[in-house]
């Protein structure tokens, strides 16, 4: 097999997180932000849900368990608020349970996770209350912020998957520029 392929195999979840922002960019409706806030949503839950359970391996398992519960309330429901409302609910369920296990007590990282999740979920969410430009910008400037969470994950090799924390930083990143290009045009 030649090099380059190897290499491009090797950054599988960097290609899949650019083909994921890719898909949002081009089939989300540019005056809505609920597609672009349910990543981030997603992103933060996924993220204070593992490190809760103090479970790296089963980084991809608890991502495609909270897509389920988001297709399953949007399935459920004529909105984006129960989506929303069931991401919200697992983070802070996530984050009681690291609290009584003493998960954020360990040095590192661990102890970032819950502050992380609360600050990502109120910037996300703060964006309803703004203009749908403004929104997007601020949702914009959340998912570049998660991406920089995602690389000092991925470096430290700490709470996450690398696999998954490389799928996420380069599915924010890309979003994120990608919804800031595109609000601010």
């Amino acid at each position: 097999m030649p090099r380059f392929v190897r290499a491009l195999a090797r950054r599988w979840p960097a290609l899949l997180g650019l083909a994921f922002a890719a898909f949002n960019l081009v089939t989300d409706d540019p005056n809505s932000i609920t597609a672009v806030l349910l990543v981030l949503v997603l992103a933060t839950t996924a993220y204070v849900v593992i490190a809760a359970l103090v479970r790296p391996r089963w980084s991809w398992p608890v991502l495609g368990v909270l897509v389920v519960v988001v297709v399953t309330a949007r399935l459920l429901s004529s909105g984006p608020v129960v989506e929303l409302a069931a991401m919200t609910a697992v983070a802070v369920g996530a984050i009681t349970v690291g609290a009584v296990r003493g998960t954020f007590s360990r040095p590192g990282p661990w102890r970032w996770q819950p502050f992380a999740a609360v600050g990502f979920m109120a910037l996300g969410l703060g964006a309803l209350w703004l203009s749908p430009e403004g929104g997007r910008v601020l949702i914009a400037v959340g998912l570049i912020g998660h991406a920089v969470w995602d690389v000092a994950h991925w470096r430290r090799h700490a709470v996450v998957s690398r696999s998954l924390a490389e799928w996420c930083a380069a599915l924010d990143l890309t979003l994120g520029v990608g919804v800031l290009v595109l609000a601010l045009a």
